[in-house]
């Protein structure tokens, strides 16, 4: 049930993802969508297996339902923040929006503890908080200095 459950809630996000009118480049939502993949990827498998905060229940459905969300759901919501970031002019926008999806993104991190996907052990709450806000951090930087590379113009005197 869980693995049905998250398999919608995964499906979900990639459907409104591919029908966004997006703002980005094809090469940047790739991009953003592996260093997304990777910062989170990182994170469960050090916590996982190094410091051993993380329990991943050893049955099938709870490991494939994390799989799903550790390649799909947080990289999709990830790509669309920063594409909504671009839309924004404000940086009182831009603060909300990112406070925003810190509460959101730490949401579904404690929705998978509650649901038992991923069980928290000896975890602080504000951990997750900093994680977010640091992920988020790091990809606008990442999207700032790609952005710079990917529409360079190089035009002759």
């Amino acid at each position: 049930m869980i693995l049905l459950f998250y398999a919608i809630i995964n499906a979900a996000a990639v459907v409104f993802f591919v029908r966004l009118k997006k703002r980005l480049h094809i090469l940047e939502v790739m991009m953003y969508w592996f260093a997304a993949s990777y910062m989170y990827q990182n994170l469960s498998a050090l916590c996982y297996m190094n410091f051993k905060t993380l329990i991943i229940p050893d049955q099938l459905s709870y490991e494939l339902a994390h799989f799903l969300s550790r390649i799909l759901l947080y990289p999709a919501l990830i790509v669309v923040f920063l594409h909504v970031y671009l839309g924004l002019g404000s940086f009182l926008a831009k603060l909300l929006l990112a406070v925003l999806y810190i509460g959101l993104l730490t949401g579904l991190e404690w929705m998978d503890h509650w649901l038992g996907v991923v069980v928290h052990k000896n975890w602080h709450f504000w951990w997750s908080l900093v994680f977010w806000l640091s992920t988020l951090l790091v990809l606008l930087g990442f999207m700032t200095a790609f952005r710079k590379i990917l529409f360079r113009r190089n035009v002759p005197k």
